[in-house]
C-alpha cells in the first residue's frame, strides 16, 4: 500500500466525520438530534471513500459493486429522519428492517439474481444491526466491533487482490475507530448508526465474497467475521450478570476475525499449492 494512498483514502474520510462530529457536538446538543451527528458522519465519510477511488457513481452504475455506496447513502438519508419520528426513533428492529429490505432490493453482486439470494440479504442485515445495538452496553462498543469487523474484511480484500474494496472497507474501519475515540471523549447517543455499519458489513462480506476467484471451501472465510457480530450480541445477552460481558463479547469478534485469518491464509496457500501442481 503507497503511504500517499493510504493518506488520500482512509485519511480523508477520517478528516470528513471527525469534523462533521465536531460540529454536531455544537449545533446537534439536544438528546433526541444527538444522533444526526453520527448517522451524517458515517454516511457521508462512505461516500467519500468511495468517491476518491472511482469518482461519483452513474445510475446504474457502471460495476455492480458500486451499488453498495449507494445503498448505506440511501440508509443514511433515512437514518437522518428517524430521529425526527418517534416511532421509528426507538425501534431498532424496525430500522434494521427497513434497512434489509432496502438493501436486498438495492446490493448487486455476480450471480446475485435468485430471491432466496436476496431473503439472505435482508436477514443477514437484520441480525447484524440487531447484533451491533445492545440495551445497557457502553455505546463505544457499537463503534469498536465495526472498526475490527471490517478491518479484517479489509485485510481480506487485500489478500484476494481486491484492493478497492480493501481501500473502501478500510476506510470506513478507520472511521469506526475514529468514531469510538470521539464517543469515548465526548459520550453521545447513537441510535440509527447500527443500521448504517449493519449493511456496511453484511456489503462489504458479501461483495469481497461474490469477487473472490478462490472456490474452495476457505472463501466462506468472508463470513465469518460478519458472523461474529450476532453471536458476540447473543454472548453478552447470556452474560448478563457478569461485569466484565461487553469485553467478553468483544473478545468473540476478535476470535471470529482470527479465525476468518488463518482460513484465508489456508485458502491462499492451498491456491498456491494446486498452481504449482
Amino acid at each position: 500500500m503507497n503511504p500517499a494512498d493510504i493518506l488520500e483514502f482512509i485519511g480523508i474520510p477520517i478528516l470528513v466525520a471527525s469534523g462533521m462530529m465536531f460540529f454536531s457536538w455544537k449545533f446537534l446538543s439536544r438528546d433526541r438530534m444527538q444522533p444526526l451527528g453520527g448517522v451524517i458522519a458515517v454516511g457521508a465519510s462512505s461516500v467519500v471513500a468511495f468517491v476518491l477511488q472511482e469518482g461519483v457513481p452513474s445510475i446504474p452504475p457502471a460495476q455492480k459493486w458500486h451499488w453498495l455506496v449507494i445503498t448505506v447513502a440511501l440508509i443514511s438519508l433515512l437514518a437522518c429522519v428517524y430521529p425526527l419520528v418517534r416511532k421509528f426513533d426507538e425501534r431498532v428492529f424496525l430500522q434494521a428492517i427497513i434497512a434489509g429490505v432496502i438493501a436486498a432490493v438495492f446490493m448487486q453482486f455476480p450471480a446475485q439474481s435468485d430471491f432466496f439470494d436476496r431473503c439472505f440479504v435482508f436477514l443477514m442485515i437484520l441480525f447484524v444491526s440487531v447484533g451491533l445495538w445492545r440495551l445497557s452496553i457502553p455505546l463505544w462498543h457499537m463503534y469498536a466491533v465495526s472498526w475490527l469487523t471490517l478491518a479484517a474484511i479489509s485485510i481480506l480484500a487485500l489478500q484476494s487482490s481486491f484492493a478497492k474494496l480493501a481501500f473502501y472497507a478500510g476506510a470506513m474501519s478507520a472511521v469506526a475507530a475514529a468514531m469510538c475515540a470521539l464517543q469515548l471523549m465526548k459520550p453521545r447517543e447513537t441510535k440509527s448508526i447500527q443500521a448504517i455499519f449493519g449493511v456496511l458489513i453484511v456489503g462489504c462480506s458479501l461483495c469481497g465474497f461474490a469477487y473472490d476467484q478462490n472456490e474452495t471451501a476457505f472463501k466462506l472465510a468472508w463470513f465469518i467475521p460478519m458472523v461474529g457480530v450476532p453471536i458476540s450480541a447473543i454472548v453478552y445477552l447470556l452474560l448478563k450478570d457478569h461485569k466484565n460481558r461487553a469485553l467478553i463479547s468483544l473478545a468473540i469478534v476478535v476470535l471470529c476475525i482470527a479465525t476468518s485469518a488463518i482460513l484465508s491464509i489456508l485458502g491462499s496457500s492451498s491456491a498456491e499449492a494446486g498452481n504449482y501442481f
